[in-house]
């Protein structure tokens, strides 16, 4: 808070005075990748962002070379940090496995020579507190936060975009394991006799018949997916490419559809979720999004099937770059209104 004086003519004693939020008081820093980019804002109170950085990590990037990335992010996005604003901390939102609480990215596919790595050193080199999460999970308490009506409902989301990955919140309650991965629909095995390759390193994963790396990227096959430029790893923008372009007569994309559904029914068979949330540019799309929702209608046990409400969440992955920092705002709050005796 800060105070403002406000004088009023000929008012006696001391100057009124009106204290107004500064929201600019405490701030954070989250990191989150994209595709095979690293992104950084610097965050206020109240979500609002101050600055924000991107670099491109190439598929050959090593624990040092992230970790160098990452000190270059957080360097640019605090260079204009306000006299007096509070820097809380640094919250860093990954794909693949993740050990939050030894902050410790045991593996992922998409930087397969990124192994084991501690972000105790960053912490160490920044000199401040790094929180490290899975980005599915963090995008899902988010939404859990903002929509307090859904903590009483089993909740499954799911991301197809660059990958394809999951998170599941029971009453609120986020599942979660000891190895630091959950809900890898991704990687759940579609076709055991394919040729094709997984960045994963093994054969016949979802992600090779339906996340864009593959229907972007995948040259070899001559099956790419002629529907957007090449090369664009943004998510909002390919989501908005996606919900203009016609894409039902595709048989590259009509494909993609019926594995993704065929692993996302499996999923609910285990799960059974009161609501699925899509997020990510391919659901953006009204005709896929549609015959996703058809084929569980049509699939799904007759018990079930009207007990389901499907969600699309546009925009990409928003929710995660704010609950990632939370816990650094809730911290420094609860310090500031402990109650000290003198």
């Amino acid at each position: 808070m800060e105070e403002t004086p406000e004088r009023f003519q000929e008012a006696p004693g001391r100057a009124q005075v009106v204290l107004r939020a500064n929201p600019d008081r405490l701030t954070a820093v989250s990191l989150t990748v994209q595709a095979r980019q690293l992104r950084a804002v610097r965050l206020t109170i109240t979500e609002e962002v101050r600055e924000w950085y991107m670099e491109p990590l190439p598929p050959d990037v090593s624990n040092q070379g992230f970790l160098e990335a990452c000190l270059r992010a957080y360097r640019e996005v605090t260079r204009e940090v306000m006299v007096g604003s509070e820097v809380l901390g640094v919250a860093v939102s990954l794909v693949g496995t993740v050990d939050g609480a030894y902050k410790r990215w045991v593996s992922t596919a998409r930087w397969r020579n990124i192994q084991n790595l501690d972000f105790g050193i960053l912490e160490q080199s920044l000199g401040q507190p790094v929180l490290i999460n899975r980005m599915q999970d963090a995008e899902l308490l988010y939404f859990l936060q903002k929509n307090p009506a859904y903590r009483e409902k089993n909740v499954l989301f799911v991301h197809w975009g660059f990958g394809i990955g999951a998170s599941y919140a029971s009453r609120g309650k986020l599942l979660e394991s000891t190895v630091g991965r959950t809900c890898e629909i991704g990687h759940l095995r579609v076709s055991s006799f394919s040729g094709r390759q997984c960045q994963c390193g093994a054969y016949g994963c979802l992600e090779t018949e339906a996340a864009l790396w593959a229907l972007q990227g995948n040259k070899p096959l001559g099956e790419n997916l002629p529907l957007f430029p090449q090369g664009i790893l943004d998510e909002e923008e390919l989501g908005r490419q996606f919900r203009e372009i016609d894409v039902s007569v595709n048989p590259v994309m009509e494909k993609a559809v019926k594995y993704f559904c065929m692993a996302l029914y499996n999923v609910h068979q285990i799960f059974y979720p009161d609501t699925v949330l899509f997020l990510g540019p391919v659901t953006e799309n009204p005709w896929i999004f549609q015959q996703i929702k058809r084929y569980m209608e049509r699939e799904l046990p007759s018990y079930a099937r009207d007990r389901v409400e499907y969600l699309v969440l546009p925009g990409g992955f928003r929710g995660c770059i704010r609950s990632s920092v939370y816990p650094f705002f809730q911290r420094r709050l609860e310090s500031f209104l402990r109650v000290r005796s003198f």
